[in-house]
């Protein structure tokens, strides 16, 4: 097995976007035309010969503080000494296939992304998962993940516990 950085064009993307539709993941990240939603998205496969196994979705974004009334109602960004923008990579998705699973891709995958996000020049790598995602949060707790409670609201109204997970690189 293998991760592989993915683009569109390139060999294996539209097996990329096979797996992603089947995952429930193209949703988040591709658009009508099987092409990034965001010009700031990276793509990472697990690939075992020409199968993808898996695959991790990171967003490079400025490190932002939500509106609010102490804000002024504006985003604040995180800025360094010197006042630049700190950037971290988000995750958008990330899924292994359940014929795959507990065989070290997801951790590989971890890894893969936590190397861009140096490569990048970020400061962190962070997502956001539900508690029912048991597997997911005990891999990231596993790899020094720090762990925020936060509950999200659907666009249906339901409350869903979960966190931020967030590790530093």
């Amino acid at each position: 097995m293998q991760v592989i950085r993915m683009m569109p064009g390139k060999k294996l993307w539209q097996t990329l976007v096979t797996h992603l539709k089947d995952s429930g993941d193209a949703r988040w990240v591709l658009d009508d035309h099987n092409l990034p939603k965001d010009e700031h998205l990276f793509f990472l496969a697990a690939v075992i010969d020409t199968l993808i196994v898996g695959n991790l979705t990171l967003k490079k974004q400025p490190v932002t503080s939500p509106p609010s009334e102490w804000a002024g109602e504006r985003d604040r960004h995180l800025r360094d000494a010197s006042g630049s923008l700190i950037d971290e990579m988000f995750v958008y998705s990330f899924t292994v296939a359940p014929s795959h699973r507990r065989q070290g891709i997801g951790r590989a995958l971890q890894e893969a992304g936590l190397q861009l996000t140096r490569a990048e020049g970020c400061y962190q790598m962070r997502s956001w998962s539900s508690l029912d995602k048991k597997g997911n949060y005990l891999l990231k707790l596993g790899m020094g993940f720090g762990f925020h409670p936060e509950i999200q609201e659907t666009a249906s109204g339901l409350r869903v516990s979960g966190g931020y997970f967030v590790k530093v690189v």
